[in-house]
């Protein structure tokens, strides 16, 4: 009996053990190890991320003085390169902003920005990955004709995987062809998941990563499609922010991919 209670005993501690192993958010990613060890923990059971009910956590995210965030429902989707902002891509969130000053100011949007779906809806939510700059010229500096609203487009990660792509159901000649979630966005906080801050840690050394193009959606339904090589690195970045949000975690192995595809992007 007594062997039979050993047994038992020495079978649950391996199980903790290797259960406290799989959730482990210290072991170093370039240490020597097993491949399936997870060097970045998981954070799918935290508020708002994954499946998990509730508004993400962080630090809410404000304007300078002078700048005003407003709703341009009717505004097209205007698809100049020059407007988009980020470095992933599985779909945008437009904001526009009203300088109330009469200089342009630069604003800084951080890394770890949530942009949270304002409509009803199982419609996921998106993240920064890589802090921008843009320059936000006076709405009403006097000039006639007045300057127009400042309007750009933020390239966001997704926080959710089984929730919907807001990019499903776009209809419209501006927006059919591209990833765009319009009029659907508004910031909210600046992540301070510590699970998806060591990810977007990882990616900030890498600014070659900026989105210089845009991809259909659509495309991905045909039957004979193939993933571009340019959007592959986006796609492992998205994979491995999944494996975060919605997964057990980024094992070292999938650490390593990720760290040799982001080699081409210093």
């Amino acid at each position: 009996m007594n062997r039979i209670i050993w047994c038992f005993l020495g079978l649950f501690l391996l199980f903790w053990a290797c259960s406290d192993r799989e959730i482990s958010q210290d072991l170093d990613p370039d240490d020597v190890g097993n491949d399936w060890d997870i060097v970045i923990g998981s954070s799918k059971d935290r508020p708002g991320i994954g499946n998990a009910e509730g508004q993400p956590l962080g630090e809410t995210f404000s304007l300078p003085d002078g700048i005003e965030l407003v709703t341009r429902p009717f505004k097209s989707f205007d698809p100049d390169l020059g407007l988009l902002y980020g470095s992933l891509n599985t779909f945008y969130a437009d904001l526009s902003f009203v300088n109330r000053g009469d200089t342009t100011i630069q604003l800084e949007i951080p890394s770890g920005l949530i942009c949270l779906f304002r409509h009803e809806g199982k419609t996921q939510n998106g993240i920064l990955t890589s802090a921008v700059r843009i320059a936000i010229p006076p709405t009403y500096g006097g000039v006639s004709p007045m300057a127009d609203t400042t309007t750009i487009y933020l390239g966001l990660g997704c926080l959710n995987y089984s929730m919907a792509f807001p990019w499903e159901e776009n209809q419209e000649t501006d927006t059919r062809d591209y990833p765009i979630g319009k009029n659907m966005y508004m910031p909210s906080v600046i992540t301070s998941d510590v699970n998806i801050r060591k990810l977007l840690d990882l990616l900030k050394d890498y600014p070659k990563l900026r989105l210089t193009r845009h991809y259909n959606p659509q495309d991905t339904f045909e039957p004979d499609y193939e993933l571009p090589e340019w959007q592959k690195i986006y796609v492992l970045i998205q994979d491995a922010l999944w494996d975060i949000t919605d997964g057990h975690g980024l094992t070292r192995k999938d650490y390593r991919t990720l760290l040799e595809a982001l080699k081409n992007y210093k």
